[in-house]
């Protein structure tokens, strides 16, 4: 049986998730009850007898929805249990929320997950870069003088609504009826980290949510650029530089010694400048896959860097 996902799932969720990925780690309770919130309880679990024994996570941006990560507990797997939980997703997605395209990431090395997922609809675009640096404070780079960055006091409520209401505007810039707006919730509500608005003659131009913790309960120092839209009229290298400055000025600020963003290829000339220009190193890639017609990352008014995982 399927049905919405509560808080009582959680213990569940954690021990099904670890087993599925093999991690040492297990997810944080306030991720996924984060998770859960944000997206209008819409996400599901399997349950069996009174037991959960798979989840899928939900995510809702506006007219375009994504999931992941989903699971099945190994016992129970090869019974159609993730198949039936994904088709119900799409249904959910596409019969309550309306939503014109469904993504999702998955490993690209895996033939059985690209198969599994084209199987059910879905096309294989292009790859998803995780992107890292190690920091050295000694080697400043400056940004553009031009180009503001601020953070933003997200435990103001007026502050809150103001970068809402940004992340809102540029939001629509990318697709019609798109809306990015739910990224804030784990740094609001969960304490996940900040934001940063970049400001060109006081107009915001673009905004970044930086998660200072790990959905998984490890405690690695770095801050993770989670979104990042750019408008396309600024000088993307100028934009850029001014970004990792703030960032890099806020993890010596903080203690931490590295930052990570995730950077789709639709993204070209922004991947290799990341890599070319501020040294970072690929250490993680997924590909995108769509079902369909909407990209968010092919239009002309957004540079939008992110990812479809959890």
């Amino acid at each position: 049986m399927i049905r919405a996902m509560e808080y009582k799932d959680i213990d569940a969720i954690r021990k099904i998730d670890k087993l599925c990925f093999k991690d040492d780690f297990s997810r944080r309770t306030e991720g996924i009850e984060g998770y859960i919130e944000s997206s209008d309880n819409s996400s599901i679990v399997y349950e069996i007898d009174g037991k959960v024994v798979g989840f899928n996570f939900i995510h809702i941006w506006g007219s375009f929805g994504w999931f992941g990560p989903f699971g099945v507990d190994p016992k129970y797997q090869s019974q159609g249990i993730g198949k039936t939980m994904i088709k119900h997703t799409i249904k959910i997605l596409k019969e309550e929320y309306k939503v014109s395209t469904i993504g999702l990431n998955t490993m690209p090395e895996s033939q059985y997950n690209v198969g599994f997922y084209m199987s059910l609809g879905f096309t294989p675009h292009k790859l998803s870069l995780k992107l890292q640096k190690q920091l050295d404070f000694k080697e400043k780079f400056a940004g553009n003088s031009d180009y503001e960055v601020e953070e933003v006091n997200i435990s103001d409520e007026s502050e809150y609504i103001n970068i809402k209401n940004d992340l809102k505007n540029l939001s629509c810039n990318i697709l019609n009826d798109f809306d990015l707006t739910s990224e804030l919730y784990m740094i609001k509500y969960k304490n996940f980290g900040t934001a940063f608005k970049l400001k060109v003659n006081t107009k915001v131009e673009g905004i970044l949510i930086c998660y200072t913790k790990f959905i998984r309960e490890f405690d690695l120092k770095c801050i993770q650029i989670k979104v990042a839209a750019i408008d396309k009229n600024l000088d993307y290298k100028k934009a850029i530089d001014s970004m990792i400055d703030a960032c890099t000025k806020y993890a010596e600020k903080i203690g931490y010694n590295s930052i990570s963003i995730d950077c789709n290829t639709y993204n070209e000339e922004i991947c290799n400048y990341l890599i070319s220009q501020h040294k970072f190193k690929i250490q993680k890639t997924q590909v995108m896959m769509l079902m369909g017609g909407d990209n968010p990352f092919i239009n002309d008014k957004i540079h939008l860097l992110t990812r479809l995982a959890g």
